[in-house]
C-alpha cells in the first residue's frame, strides 16, 4: 500500500503523506519517501519539491511506536538504519525543498521537516518537536547539527535538550519555520515562494544549496555521532515512552 503520492505541476514535485491518523513511520513509509525523492531528483521537468500532508491535523508524528514496540533490539535498530537513509538521501536531495506543515511535525516528523531548505507552517493547531528525549531517546550529533544549521546553538537545549512541543509562532522566532501563515493558506504560499525561486538560474541555486550542505553531508555519510543511539535501543525509558505516545498518556520514568 501506498503512503506516499506524488504529482508534477508547473514544476513542483509535490510529495504528499496520506498515512491516516497521524503520517507514522515505519520502514515502507520511509523507503518510499527515500524512493521518490530520488526519482525526483533525477527528473528534469521538476525543478523544486513541497513536501506535505493529507492528514488532517498532522504533518507526520514520527516514528510508529507499536511497529517499534513490536520489534526487538535488532529490529529497532533497522527501523533506524531506514531513518538515517532517509535523512542523508532527502538532505542531499540537489534542488530546492519546502515542507508545508499544517498539524504537528513531532520527533521523527521534525526530522522530516528540518530536511527542506524552508519550512512554512500554519498558525493554528500546529507543533513542532523534536521530542526524542521526551520519549527516551537522544537526538545524536548529526541531527543537532541540522537543526543548529537553521537555528544557530542558542535555541537548542529548549528545542533538543528539553524536547518542548513549539507553536508556530515560536517556531519562527527560534529559527525553526521561516514564515507562519493562515491555516489552508501554507501550501499555496509554499508554491508561490517556489515560483520565486524558479526566477532565479536553477543550477546557480542548487550548487549554493550543495555547498551550504556540504560539511553536514559527510558527517552524515561518515555516520560518526549515530552510534549514541544503541543504548537506548532497549532501554526502559524508550519502551515507557514508546508505550505512552501509543496509548496517549504521559510517561513516568524512573531515574532513580
Amino acid at each position: 500500500m501506498s503512503f506516499i503520492r506524488t504529482r508534477i505541476e508547473n514544476h513542483i514535485g509535490y510529495v504528499s503523506m496520506h498515512r491516516a491518523p497521524m503520517n507514522l513511520m515505519d520502514i515502507p513509509f520511509m523507503e518510499e519517501f527515500t524512493r521518490v525523492h530520488n526519482e525526483l531528483a533525477k527528473n528534469k521537468n521538476v525543478w523544486g519539491v513541497i513536501v506535505h500532508s493529507d492528514v488532517e491535523g498532522y504533518f507526520s508524528n514520527g516514528l510508529d511506536p507499536d511497529m517499534m514496540l513490536s520489534n526487538n533490539v535488532l529490529g529497532r535498530a533497522s527501523v533506524f538504519e531506514s531513518l538515517l537513509a532517509l535523512v542523508l538521501d532527502v538532505y542531499s536531495f540537489p534542488k530546492p525543498h519546502i515542507s508545508a506543515i499544517e498539524g504537528h511535525a513531532m520527533a521523527g516528523g521534525a526530522v522530516l521537516a528540518i530536511l527542506s531548505d524552508w519550512r512554512f507552517m500554519s498558525k493554528d493547531k500546529s507543533r513542532i518537536s523534536f521530542a526524542e528525549v521526551a520519549v527516551g531517546l537522544t537526538i545524536p550529533k548529526p541531527i543537532i547539527n541540522l537543526v543548529e544549521s537553521v537555528t544557530g546553538p542558542g535555541p537548542l537545549r529548549e528545542i533538543a535538550m528539553l524536547g518542548s512541543a513549539i507553536k508556530s509562532e515560536r517556531a519562527q522566532v527560534l529559527g525553526l519555520v521561516d514564515a507562519v501563515f493562515e491555516n489552508g493558506r501554507v501550501l499555496n504560499e509554499a508554491e508561490k515562494y517556489l515560483k520565486r525561486v524558479f526566477e532565479l538560474p536553477l543550477n546557480s541555486v542548487m550548487n549554493v544549496k550543495a555547498s551550504l550542505r556540504a560539511q553536514n553531508i559527510q558527517v552524515l555519510k561518515s555516520r560518526e555521532g549515530f552510534e549514541t543511539l544503541a543504548p537506548f535501543l532497549d532501554a526502559e525509558s524508550f519502551k515507557e515512552g514508546l508505550t505512552a505516545v501509543r496509548d496517549k498518556r504521559r510517561p513516568k520514568y524512573n531515574n532513580g
